[in-house]
């Protein structure tokens, strides 16, 4: 009796989304290679934050359970002024009953060494950085940096950002800059019951979220020129911030003073386009790859393991690979590109300078009704796969 030989996968890219698509994949019968162009497994970032969406994801791929274990509760949310005044707040009983539940904050590293903990060992192949990809017939080949090359029956693109494969797809020259930088940082600072917080001021945002152990993830945006955040690295950057949020709510600047520069990292904000076509043939991309946001809304990484989901939904049994990736795209590119055109403008809300302008904001979060706010959340925040 012949048995269907096992289907290749070449998943580019070993950040969420390429380790979540990978072990759904795997899960689902085929031979999975993930390569990924950085030399190690450092997790790089400071933290984030996964909200109900995302969560709801992580039971599919498996990893809730470690997940919930390293992460605090968002607790409410609030979006104040910069001396504290608050235009909106949802009590966590009321993100729980209507919008699926609160956030989580946790350590970069600790969800990488989650998803990791999904794979067998050495199941990642780094120093392997993708440059050039191309279709043969039912193969697809991937050519590194150092002249070797890899062949799958379906490759995902899951390299980020400034992805090699879209760029091979689609060109590269459509990334633009949001015309602002966040540093993010963990802070030594314990305040109990404090509420996941968005603080908007005049070309500046605050964030903060509860992290276990008694600290603090915070995120802190503000108005810049491109590179700018390149050439001053976070430790030279803190006290500017200290020294930028002085006058602001508490507990911001206890936030800053308690933290540790070495733990502060800035990067400036890039977006795209959305994309009509989210892959060719045999590729196809998923995250950051296919749909790259703003942090404005703290859905990057909870959209890159939606996408997962569905991919290797529509993957599972497909007979015909290019029809489920093109089924899988169908399916959630509506989505995932209201989330990057709402993180665009949000971000770009948050940083207006003008008084009579953020008057205008200010007054417009403070007016927005009650029911309509629920339910932007609930739809942000809920992910029922349909396969």
């Amino acid at each position: 009796m012949s048995t269907r030989p096992a289907r290749r996968a070449l998943v580019v890219g070993a950040g969420p989304a390429g380790l979540a698509t990978a072990v759904l994949l795997r899960r689902a019968g085929f031979e999975v290679r993930v390569l990924e162009g950085r030399r190690d497994a450092s997790a790089g970032g400071s933290a984030l934050t996964l909200w109900p969406n995302a969560l709801a994801a992580l039971e599919r791929i498996g990893a809730a359970a470690p997940v919930l274990a390293r992460s605090a509760p968002s607790g409410g949310l609030a979006m104040r002024t910069a001396h504290g005044a608050t235009l909106q707040y949802v009590a966590p009983e009321v993100l729980e009953e209507r919008c699926g539940g609160t956030g989580r904050a946790l350590l970069r590293a600790d969800l990488m060494d989650a998803l990791y903990g999904l794979h067998p060992p050495d199941a990642v192949e780094f120093g392997a950085r993708c440059v050039a990809v191309r279709q043969e017939r039912d193969t697809v080949v991937v050519r590194f940096d150092d002249g070797r090359e890899a062949e799958g029956d379906v490759l995902i693109g899951a390299d980020g950002i400034r992805s090699q494969v879209r760029a091979a797809l689609f060109g590269g020259g459509d990334l633009r800059f949001a015309g602002y930088a966040v540093a993010r940082g963990v802070a030594g600072f314990a305040d109990p019951g404090h509420p996941a917080s968005l603080s908007l001021g005049a070309g500046r945002q605050f964030g903060l979220f509860p992290l276990p152990g008694g600290r603090m993830y915070w995120f802190a945006a503000f108005t810049a020129r491109e590179g700018e955040a390149a050439r001053d690295p976070g430790g030279s950057l803190l006290p500017l911030l200290q020294e930028r949020f002085a006058r602001w709510h508490d507990p911001v600047p206890e936030v800053l003073k308690a933290t540790d520069p070495a733990d502060v990292t800035v990067t400036d904000i890039h977006d795209r386009p959305p994309l009509r076509r989210w892959g060719e043939g045999a590729v196809a991309l998923v995250g950051d790859a296919a749909h790259p946001s703003a942090p404005a809304m703290g859905q990057g990484t909870c959209q890159a393991f939606e996408d997962a989901v569905v991919l290797a939904g529509h993957l599972a049994d497909a007979a015909d690979i290019p029809a489920a990736l093109r089924a899988y795209a169908a399916q959630r590119r509506r989505r995932a590109h209201s989330v990057t055109v709402q993180s665009h403008w949000m971000g770009r809300l948050g940083q207006w300078r003008h008084p009579l302008l953020r008057g205008l904001r200010d007054g417009m979060i403070r007016a927005t009704p009650r029911w309509a706010q629920l339910r932007s959340l609930r739809t942000t925040f809920t992910f029922e796969p349909a396969c």
